[in-house]
């Protein structure tokens, strides 16, 4: 397994333990565990010294859990800054920039809810491989973070945070 997918898994399970509200997602992102975030491309700008980390996403994913796990990214950026400003030591966190890249992955964590992957993704997939690997739970899950949660990371995220609002449950 990919080091940096295991600490992206580890930086969002502990952001999810960490506040009282998200808690509630534990068990689904226990689920997902490092095989289910995405991975980084990373390329070095000469001109100006500074390396981009470009999201790639696994092609199994429904792509509304991406918009569900930038939260736990937003809190945990707003995390390490506060930390910085107090305590100077350790590796300041990298931006991740999102895009529409996809990567084709041979492997999905199984037992997901069924809205945890792509649509498209699972009509590929023969009616053995759903029921015998796969197996995603037949009810939807409500990825949506409440609007206090919603309103907290609106307060100090930079970025335009509409696609926080409302995932759907397709």
């Amino acid at each position: 397994m990919h080091s940096s997918k295991l600490q992206l898994f580890q930086r969002r399970r502990e952001i999810v333990k960490l506040y009282d509200p998200l808690k509630k997602h534990l068990e689904v992102m226990d689920a997902l565990g490092a095989d289910g975030m995405s991975s980084d491309e990373s390329s070095f700008d000469p001109h100006t010294s500074q390396t981009t980390y470009t999201v790639v996403k696994p092609s199994w994913r429904h792509p509304d859990i991406h918009h569900w796990l930038k939260v736990f990214d937003d809190l945990h950026h707003r995390n390490h800054i506060n930390a910085f400003v107090l305590d100077k030591h350790g590796m300041f966190t990298h931006i991740r920039t999102g895009s529409q890249k996809v990567r084709q992955a041979q492997y999905a964590p199984p037992g997901l809810p069924v809205n945890a992957y792509d649509p498209n993704w699972l009509q590929s997939k023969t009616a053995l491989s759903l029921k015998h690997e796969l197996h995603p739970k037949e009810y939807p899950y409500d990825f949506n973070h409440s609007p206090e949660v919603i309103a907290y990371v609106s307060s100090f995220s930079s970025a335009n945070v509409s696609h926080l609002i409302t995932c759907t449950d397709s």
